[in-house]
């Protein structure tokens, strides 16, 4: 795919899309209106990064964290890290060796067999894949349509495998996207990050070291950002774009996290077998969960000098060998004694690197690996105290923010070229339409399953409801003599079918809910016309509060700038959420009191009575979700109003804020008790107002839900030095009134 030039105007509702195609993948996307402001999209259970990974499990094909949450208890139906799957067969068991994979691998490189819908196949290596970058491309903040994706593939992928990740956009219907490397995406998310002072005026070029280490790889650059030249070879100074040149860079799949993780395992598994004379199995359940257990040592030995490892109940020789109980001790020189490869290699690396120029004049440093203090180490070592280092990019998200920065025309390097004529042609075309057409029939039968299983959920539902309605104060409108034995049959009906040798159908199920519906609604229609009348007289009386709300508050003078347009519940709800998204260019924008006017609207319109009494099971939760939203957001409002009222008249002017945002944060809890923003910046307030005890059950309780979470443990271990500081004043106190 050769490089396109900058992207034709988009409709405003349009976006650019930028996927990191990692281990764990990460979507960015901004819009048409607004091509460089970025935002980092959630997946279908609100996270920000998604496991590549797909799961086969009877009809139902499971992508992302659904399928990650079955890759221990069904490891031969799961595909995990399909980025680093798309090699020959010898190149993926070389990886299979380092992340212990379940699954098979057939000497063509096909994955699996696995077993779907009563039949056993291989998987092509594209085909997975294809579901997953679909997927993640539909994450993007409500985009009806894309202008331009941009995929950030690992640097260590090959010709073959870059190529197979274009033919699973063929199969998606994605191949005009670009693909860029998890590094060149790197590169253009600092000129991202720096906006216009990148190269400010007078400033010919600034040179940057990048060092990288994520989970696959690690990859370390020196680039310097210049102006492009002119013909004549002088620089554009009325530009603000800027060119990348890289002067060094080296990726190696031995310098990942995952390479540290393989070394804790690898003398975890020599520790097993010699104390307690067994074998282990990599790719067993067993295996899994020593892997598993060594990837917490490693974040524990990130924070702590030593760690423990703990397996209960651990059977390595498989269902039919003994159950041990695995205790071990490691600490930090046993991980860099394990790692010395790895670590030695890093070594090198960085000394090349930073001996390239001596124009270098910072390095930022990128990616979980940073967290382990061997690895922070050899970067200081490495730099000197002439070179500062910093965290200038977010390492969970630059690599998709700088995807969808060069997808919307930021582009200070070329995209990765694909030559697909030979794709398009001949057998590999053909190949590739069969893989396409197996795709289309598995995600048929998927949607199939998915529409059966919530028709039987609806019908077991309704069943319940109408017990409750019977149970009710109205439960005799309802003829309960007759509609409770029907109930009764159609319990035992339903019992049958789930345990039918042939699954029961969609058809089959809609008939009998449609069959339940009309026979209770003839026995309790005098049920459902008592109901009819009370909502309507509701509807009524509501309306009426509304009008005479309004008109008081009319005649006060108040809410001179509130909506009090009728209209259909589908606009009002469209319209809170373009109030939520200005508040959020109005943050960004720094204009915190305009943020929260508009996230104070976006409330209003959600909260209306004449709204919410019509609002839908799946509205409400979304109107419920954008409060929830809109009061995390006002909060940070708050607390960053806070910050500059702090710097400028010091406690006294910043408390007002804190209280506020205090109470931003009790609006989010009492829609979501456990929401762990919320807390989080509810102890930043409590610990703000002096209230320490306070900000420290807030801690206490999100850490419940989060235990590795770094900036909940920094807030904890700030607030116990807060809490030694008191006591010791306290013992000043003391001392002095009784000494």
């Amino acid at each position: 795919m050769p490089e396109e030039g900058s992207p034709a105007p988009a409709d405003e509702t349009s976006r650019f899309i930028g996927i990191d195609l990692g281990v764990n993948c990460v979507v960015a996307s901004s819009k048409a209106g607004d091509r460089y402001a970025v935002d980092i999209d959630t997946n279908d259970v609100s996270g920000r990064s998604t496991p590549a990974t797909v799961s086969y499990d009877g009809k139902l094909r499971h992508v992302g964290v659904a399928a990650d949450g079955r890759a221990m208890s069904a490891p031969k139906q799961t595909l995990t890290h399909l980025s680093l799957t798309l090699g020959g067969a010898a190149q993926t068991r070389r990886r299979q060796a380092r992340y212990w994979w379940g699954f098979k691998i057939e000497d063509d490189g096909r994955l699996g067999p696995v077993s779907y819908d009563g039949e056993e196949f291989c998987v092509a290596r594209c085909g997975p894949l294809s579901a997953l970058l679909r997927t993640l491309a539909g994450y993007a903040q409500s985009s009806p349509c894309a202008e331009k994706i941009c995929i950030a593939v690992p640097d260590a992928l090959d010709k073959d495998e870059i190529e197979c990740v274009w033919a699973a956009l063929w199969i998606c219907g994605l191949e005009k996207a670009s693909l860029l490397r998890h590094s060149d995406a790197v590169i253009t998310a600092f000129v991202q990050g720096a906006i216009g002072e990148l190269l400010a005026e007078g400033v010919a070029s600034r040179t940057v070291a990048f060092v990288d280490i994520g989970v696959s790889h690690g990859t370390v650059s020196v680039v310097k950002y210049a102006r492009p030249k002119t013909e004549d070879g002088e620089n554009l100074a009325a530009t603000s774009d800027v060119v990348a040149e890289v002067l060094y860079q080296r990726s190696e799949e031995t310098m990942g996290v995952q390479a540290l993780i393989a070394a804790l395992v690898g003398e975890a598994k020599t520790r097993i077998e010699a104390k307690h004379k067994c074998s282990v199995n990599m790719t067993s359940k067993a295996g899994l969960r020593i892997a598993a257990e060594s990837v917490h040592m490693m974040k524990q030995l990130s924070m702590s000098p030593d760690a423990d490892f703990n397996l209960e109940a651990l059977m390595p020789e498989g269902p039919d060998g003994p159950e041990i109980d695995v205790t071990l001790k490691f600490t930090r020189d046993a991980l860099e004694a394990a790692a010395a490869s790895t670590l030695t290699l890093l070594r090198e690396v960085l000394t090349e690197a930073i001996a390239t120029t001596d124009s270098i004049e910072a390095v930022e440093l990128i990616g979980g690996g940073m967290r382990v203090p061997a690895i922070q180490t050899l970067v200081k070592e490495a730099a000197g105290e002439s070179i500062p280092l910093r965290y200038g990019l977010d390492g969970a998200s630059c690599v998709a923010t700088g995807a969808a920065a060069w997808a919307a025309g930021r582009r200070p390097v070329l995209a990765v070229e694909v030559s697909d004529d030979q794709i398009r042609e001949g057998d590999t075309y053909e190949l590739l339409n069969k893989i396409k057409d197996k795709e289309v029939k598995i995600d048929a039968i998927h949607a199939e399953e998915v529409a059966r299983l919530d028709k039987r959920n609806t019908l077991e539902s309704y069943v319940y409801k109408v017990r409750g309605w019977v149970d009710g104060k109205d439960g005799k409108l309802l003829n309960p003599e007759v509609l409770n034995p029907f109930l009764d049959k159609v319990q035992l009906w339903f019992e049958d079918a789930e345990y039918a040798e042939e699954p029961t159908s969609l058809q089959v199920y809609s008939e009998k809910l449609i069959e339940v519906e009309e026979f209770v609604k003839k026995e309790g229609a005098a049920f459902f016309e008592k109901q009819t009348k009370e909502r309507e007289e509701q509807e009524k009386a509501l309306a009426e509060e509304t009008a005479q709300e309004a008109a008081r508050r009319k005649e006060l003078g108040m809410d001179f700038d509130k909506d009090e347009r009728v209209m259909k519940k589908e606009d009002r709800l469209k319209l809170a959420g373009k109030n939520k998204d200005e508040g959020n260019d109005m943050f960004k924008a720094q204009k915190f009191d305009d943020a929260i006017r508009r996230y104070k609207k976006a409330i209003e319109h959600v909260c209306r009575p004449e709204l919410v009494s019509n609002l839908t099971p799946d509205e409400a939760e979304e109107a419920r979700k954008l409060k929830v939203s809109c009061h995390l957001n006002s909060a940070q409002c708050y607390i960053k109003a806070a910050d500059t009222a702090f710097a400028q008249s010091g406690k006294n002017g910043a408390e007002p804020f804190y209280k506020k945002a205090k109470t931003s944060c009790d609006d989010v809890l009492s829609l979501d008790e456990e929401n762990i923003k919320a807390l989080f910046r509810r102890s930043t307030c409590w610990e703000k107002l002096g209230e320490c005890e306070s900000a420290m059950k807030d801690v206490k309780k999100a850490l419940l839900k989060d235990p590795e979470n770094a900036d909940l443990k920094k807030s904890q271990a700030r607030i116990e030095k807060l809490f030694q500081k008191q006591k010791d004043g306290q013992k000043k106190v003391y001392s002095k009134m009784f000494g």
